[in-house]
């Protein structure tokens, strides 16, 4: 029997589900259900993750021979004139689609459960649970799409979203200069978005809005567009430089959404926004829609838009571990770390490390939510205090919350087994494949004679290490040593169960993650696109991976003598980091990166600033030029409306008025004839007739 029809049926079940529940809380929460609505909103997350779980269980059980893309369009909005008759509504469902649908559903269940002890108390409490289900739904519906045009309109539903959660203590100055950064910022890269989407549309006409149907077969919808441009005559091998710019401009709309270098400074700001909503749109739903769409343009990225996509990701993973480094706020430790994984992400896919870069995006999700749902329990048990310089000791009032700290923060740093290369999470596995993809592509890259291929191979391998130190710092300054700040050890407690259940719960599964690595990666290659527009060897990239796990090159010693090292030196305090910072050469690299930089600065200088003085020098032109002429025609027509009005009121009414004067003055002369009295009526024929014989005479004297 075909399962699709039961698979894509749970699927969209747990696509509608987060929808629903956001509809039923903001009409009804607040005035029937209370503070129930935050467990009537679990509760339904509860149920989509069981339909997911349910269809991903389906999905592996059908023989991998027989699994096809499951395809649902619907006929939406018709195009007269087009080549596409319709616009369709739909879902696409492969191997990746289960996987992500899984993830992003039990993520945010157990986020959902979380909120309801963090938000306890807050006056719009009914309000961010129709939020943060509106939120799940948008990213359900980029994973769902069938279509680039649906994908979009998901993908800006996400963005909206995201703006109200950060914004959401919106009565205070920094979460709505936060969200307005996030916003703009996402508009900025969405705005690449629809210029790759033009690119396509004007290649490839009507073909851009059909959903992922081609042929007699079930394919993706990139994978549809890529058999659209092969059929127009373009060789895979030398992909036209349109193409090219067209998957850079796609990508650009992953640069906002993942915070990718240069629109990255969005995300720490993010911390503004309450804990659990820096939970999930670290983890499992904003920053991983811009690089699922990544991965899902690969079909259509040529060789120039792989080496863009890496240089991308290099950067930020470079300098996200930097700065993590030398933040001492909890919150934006782990927010630049998210920044840092994300850049290993994009640079995997670059890469050509598919499978493994989706990989850590699934494992990230787990320890990444977890570890942000710790730091929450911190600053909510210290009076929303997030400076670590403040912590000390907090693993003897938070034996659970620190025990779920340190998982997570072995499975981010890809924790093994000395000598043995067996990786203790699942993070180790996806890391090392990332850099084992990157190990063959820089090779690829030295192949090519490109003399900078091996940074993309040592620089990620070092910053592995660099990830497990900053860890270990932000562990040991909140857990470890004395307490630092007597009065706010004292007022510490560990958290309500409905805090502490999915932190473990996430924990596990960061640890899970591990066994679970082989069926996971020959799942999600089951759904890596076939292409050969990518740099020579990258195809065989799992083989490289295993080959490079058996060399050994990221376990062993190593990783423990830097996390022994970080939690050595923090352990005390900062007296010893404090020490390293003031080094000759090193205070000026603190200084760059406590700094962040200075990207915020230069963002205001060149970005800012120049948009400030265009719109003077506009408004200036404006105000002297365009008010100028129009205020000198208004004079110019106010003088000739006065002259004419002039002229009609002293000459044209002016002649009128004198006639009807005259007139009048005649008509009061006549009327003195005319007085009805008989000795005037003789008066005045005799006068008459003096006068008629005065000029008869006269005119005889004349002759």
């Amino acid at each position: 029997m075909d399962p699709s029809h039961l698979i894509l049926t749970l699927l969209l079940t747990a696509t509608l589900a987060p929808l629903v529940s956001c509809l039923v809380v903001l009409f009804i929460g607040k005035r029937v259900m209370g503070t129930a609505s935050g467990w009537f909103a679990t509760v339904v997350m509860a149920v989509a993750f069981g339909c997911a779980l349910w269809a991903l269980l389906a999905w592996m059980g059908w023989p991998a021979a027989q699994r096809h893309t499951i395809v649902l369009a619907v006929p939406w909005i018709p195009l007269p004139g087009s080549e596409t008759p319709w616009l369709y509504l739909g879902g696409m469902v492969d191997s990746l689609t289960v996987a992500m649908m899984a993830m992003v559903t039990g993520v945010s269940m157990l986020v959902h459960l979380y909120s309801i002890g963090y938000m306890e108390g807050d006056a719009r409490f009914e309000r961010f649970f129709a939020y943060l289900s509106l939120f799940t739904f948008s990213m359900l519906g980029i994973v769902m799409s069938h279509s680039l045009i649906m994908l979009f309109v998901f993908w800006e539903l996400v963005g909206l979203t995201s703006y109200l959660l950060i914004g959401f203590w919106f009565e205070k100055r920094a979460p709505q200069l936060a969200c307005r950064k996030a916003f703009v910022m996402n508009r900025i890269g969405d705005m690449g978005f629809l210029i790759g989407f033009g690119i396509l549309f004007w290649k490839l006409g009507g073909n851009v809005f059909l959903p992922a149907v081609a042929g007699n077969g079930r394919v993706s919808m990139f994978e549809a567009l890529r058999q659209a441009i092969e059929a127009q005559g373009y060789s895979i091998n030398h992909p036209p430089l349109w193409l090219t710019a067209a998957g850079i401009g796609l990508f650009f709309g992953a640069v906002g959404k993942s915070a990718q270098f240069p629109l990255h400074t969005w995300l720490p700001d993010a911390m503004e926004g309450p804990t659990p909503v820096s939970s999930i749109v670290h983890s499992a739903t904003m920053v991983a829609a811009g690089v699922y769409l990544t991965a899902r343009i690969y079909p259509i990225l040529t060789p120039g838009a792989h080496l863009f996509v890496a240089t991308i990701g290099l950067i930020t993973l470079t300098i996200a571990a930097a700065m993590a480094l030398v933040m001492t706020d909890i919150k934006r430790v782990l927010a630049y770390s998210t920044l840092s994984q994300l850049g290993y992400m994009v640079l995997g896919l670059g890469a050509g490390a598919w499978t493994f870069a989706l990989f850590h995006l699934i494992t990230h999700a787990f320890f990444k939510c977890c570890l942000f749902q710790c730091s929450g329990s911190v600053i909510n048990a210290s009076h929303h205090e997030q400076d670590m310089r403040q912590y000390g000791g907090l693993g003897k009032k938070m034996p659970i919350t620190a025990g779920a700290y340190l998982v997570s923060t072995l499975a981010i740093s890809g924790a093994s087994l000395p000598f043995m290369g067996i990786g203790l999470t699942g993070g180790f596995y996806s890391k090392d494949g990332i850099i084992a993809g990157c190990y063959n592509y820089g090779s690829a890259l030295a192949v090519a004679g490109h003399t900078l291929g091996p940074i993309f191979y040592w620089t990620p391998l070092i910053i592995a290490f660099v990830t497990v130190f900053y860890m270990a710092r932000s562990f040991a300054l909140t857990f470890m040593g004395q307490p630092r700040n007597k009065h706010l050890y004292e007022h510490v407690h560990e958290a309500p169960w409905t805090m502490t259940v999915p932190q473990v719960a996430l924990a596990l599964s960061a640890v899970l993650a591990m066994p679970m690595v082989l069926p996971f990666l020959h799942l999600i290659n089951g759904s890596m696109p076939t292409v050969s527009w990518v740099q020579p060897g990258q195809a065989d990239h799992m083989k490289v991976a295993y080959e490079h796990v058996e060399k050994g090159l990221l376990f062993g010693v190593a990783w423990i003598i830097v996390l022994l090292g970080g939690i050595a030196m923090y352990r005390p305090g900062m007296k010893y980091g404090h020490r390293v910072a003031t080094l000759p050469g090193v205070n000026v690299l603190y200084t760059w990166t406590h700094n962040k930089f200075y990207f915020d600065a230069l963002y205001d200088i060149f970005i800012v600033g120049c948009g400030k003085a265009l719109a003077f020098i506009v408004g200036t032109f404006d105000k002297y030029i365009v008010d100028g002429l129009v205020n000198l025609a208004g004079l110019i027509g106010k003088g000739t409306g006065f002259f004419i009005g002039s002229f009609d009121k002293l000459v044209v009414d002016g002649a009128v008025n004198a006639a009807a004067d005259l007139t009048q003055a005649g008509g009061r002369t006549l009327r003195l004839t005319q007085p009805g009295r008989v000795r005037v009526y003789v008066l005045l024929t005799f006068a008459t007739g003096v006068v008629v014989t005065l000029i008869v005479v006269a005119a005889a004297m004349l002759r």
